[in-house]
C-alpha cells in the first residue's frame, strides 16, 4: 500500500513596506501637529479661566473686607533687594511684586488664601509673595506714597479704575508693562497673546490707559 505523504503548509506573515510605513508616520505627524497646539491651548485657557475665577473671589473678599472695616485692604510690596514691606511703604507705581497682604485671610477669612498667578513663572526671585495675584489699593498707592503724578492724573485713574486694582501675568508671562499700555490678555490669540489679565473695582476684564 502505497503512502502519500502531504507537503507541510507554510504561512506567510507579511509585513508594512517602507512605503506604507512612511504614510503612517506622516499621517501620525499630522495628528500631531493638530493636537498638540489645541492641548496648549486648553492648557491656556484652563489656566486664564482660574485665574479669573480667583480674581472673582478676591474681589469679593475685597469688598467684603470694605464692607466691615470702611477700607481696602492694604497691599505688600517687594523691592529689587529682595526687601519686603508690609505694607507697601516706597514709591514704585508699577513694581511687578505687588501683592495682597495678610488682611484678607487674618483674622477673618475673607478668601481661604491669597491666590497665585498661574502664568507667574518668568519673574526672578523665589520669594512665594512674587507668585500671588499682583493687587494694588488705589488711593493708597496714590495719596499715601510718594507719588510724582499730577492730581489731575490721579483723579483720573480712580475715576477709570476704580478703589483697587488686579494683574495677572497673561500667557507671555510678564506683568504690569502690558496694563500700562493698555494691553489687556485677549482669550482669541491663545498662547501667543501679549497681555495681562487685569480686573478693577469698575471693570471685571480691562483697564484704562495709565
Amino acid at each position: 500500500m502505497v503512502r502519500f505523504c502531504r507537503r507541510p503548509s507554510f504561512s506567510f506573515s507579511l509585513g508594512f513596506t517602507l512605503i506604507e510605513l512612511l504614510i503612517v508616520v506622516a499621517i501620525i505627524a499630522i495628528l500631531a501637529a493638530i493636537a498638540v497646539p489645541n492641548f496648549l491651548e486648553a492648557q491656556v485657557r484652563s489656566k486664564v479661566a482660574r485665574c479669573k475665577a480667583d480674581m472673582r473671589s478676591m474681589a469679593t473678599g475685597i469688598e467684603s473686607y470694605c464692607v466691615d472695616n470702611n477700607t481696602y485692604p492694604l497691599y505688600g510690596q517687594i523691592k529689587p533687594d529682595n526687601t519686603v514691606y508690609e505694607p507697601a511703604t516706597t514709591v514704585g507705581l508699577y513694581d511687578k511684586n505687588e501683592f495682597p497682604m495678610y488682611h484678607l485671610t487674618t483674622p477673618i477669612a475673607y478668601i481661604t488664601s491669597r491666590f497665585e498667578d498661574p502664568f507667574a513663572t518668568k519673574i526672578p526671585g523665589p520669594e512665594p509673595y512674587i507668585r500671588y495675584i499682583n493687587y494694588i489699593n488705589l488711593p493708597y498707592h496714590l495719596y499715601t506714597l510718594p507719588n510724582p503724578m499730577s492730581e489731575a492724573n490721579k483723579q483720573d485713574i480712580l475715576s477709570k479704575s476704580g478703589q483697587w486694582r488686579m494683574i495677572a501675568c497673561g500667557p507671555d508671562g510678564d506683568r504690569g508693562a502690558d496694563a500700562k499700555l493698555n494691553i489687556i490678555y485677549d482669550p482669541t490669540n491663545g498662547t501667543v497673546s501679549d497681555g495681562d489679565i487685569v480686573r478693577t473695582q469698575k471693570y471685571s476684564e480691562s483697564v484704562p490707559r495709565q
